[in-house]
């Protein structure tokens, strides 16, 4: 029902949209192959765990990305033979759309990762807790939309996260949006009575945020993205309400050609969730390396 949902709204919103282009230049080539390798990080606090943070070992993920005009899909997969020696072993799996009808993003992104590590730490005497591992597996699924509200022709995203347009002059936009949300966790492992059953929850955010990119005439790019956003939401049963806060801060640098382009993304999120009776703290972090070739 949420991907036919999904659907739906990014057909409703693209009917009629058209992109006009004013200081944003279009390739000669239009079918762009991407290829993604990120290096993940994902560290999990609960108030039921007093043995510290839970930190993924999901160290390298690979991809590849089609995207033709407005529409790119992108399938992205945990190396498992990059696992660190004496870690969980911590998969994921990710895909996702992104449509740009003129300036809006939308976005419907599944993901889906299991595994965490807590102890290891170093007491006051020197010695090394033991290492726990929290089979907290987790799906998470979401519609996100958002508005370039000021780009005024002259600043597209698309530029400097996807590498499928140019834009020609330095501009940034301020961003106006939200998204509809859906995580589902259950703690296989018994640490975490709060997810002893399969727990989903649902949320319904408002984000405002700015973003701008700096051209240079040698084709390098800068773009700093900001954004934040709260939401409130309940679980599927309506026994726990929760309020969520969240920051999402991004910087990309790169270069973009006729027929090759590269780009480097550092991103960071945090969301603190608070419920009625149990609070949770999450931080993602990644270093993303993406390169376009066009035909």
């Amino acid at each position: 029902m949420f991907f036919r949902f999904s659907a739906a709204l990014i057909f409703a919103l693209s009917i009629g949209a058209s992109l006009s282009f004013g200081a944003i230049a279009e390739f000669e080539k239009k079918f762009p192959l991407r290829f993604l390798c990120n290096y993940n990080f994902v560290s999990f606090w609960s108030s039921e765990f007093n043995k510290g943070a839970m930190n993924s070992n999901r160290p390298v993920d690979v991809g590849l990305g089609f995207g033709y005009r407005d529409l790119y899909f992108d399938f992205i997969y945990s190396l498992p033979f990059t696992t660190g020696h004496d870690r969980s072993k911590s998969v994921a799996f990710e895909t996702g759309l992104d449509f740009f009808p003129g300036n809006w993003w939308l976005q419907t992104k599944y993901r889906r990762y299991s595994g965490f590590t807590a102890g290891g730490k170093i007491d006051e005497n020197g010695d090394k807790s033991e290492d726990i591992f929290v089979d907290l597996w987790q799906r998470d699924m979401y519609l996100s939309a958002l508005w370039m509200a000021t780009a005024d022709e002259y600043f597209t995203p698309r530029a400097a996260y996807f590498l499928d347009l140019k834009q020609e002059t330095s501009a940034g936009s301020w961003i106006v949006g939200g998204r509809f949300q859906s995580v589902m966790a259950k703690d296989h492992s018994g640490y975490l009575p709060f997810y002893s059953h399969s727990r989903e929850t649902y949320s319904t955010w408002v984000d405002l945020g700015y973003t701008y990119s700096w051209v240079y005439d040698n084709g390098m790019f800068i773009n700093l993205w900001g954004v934040a956003g709260i939401a409130i939401g309940s679980d599927e049963d309506a026994s726990e309400a929760l309020l969520l806060p969240e920051v999402i801060a991004k910087m990309a640098w790169g270069s973009i050609g006729e027929t090759w382009s590269w780009n480097m993304v550092m991103e960071m999120e945090y969301m603190p969730e608070v419920f009625d009776h149990h609070w949770e703290q999450k931080l993602v972090a990644a270093f993303k390396i993406l390169v376009v070739r066009r035909f």
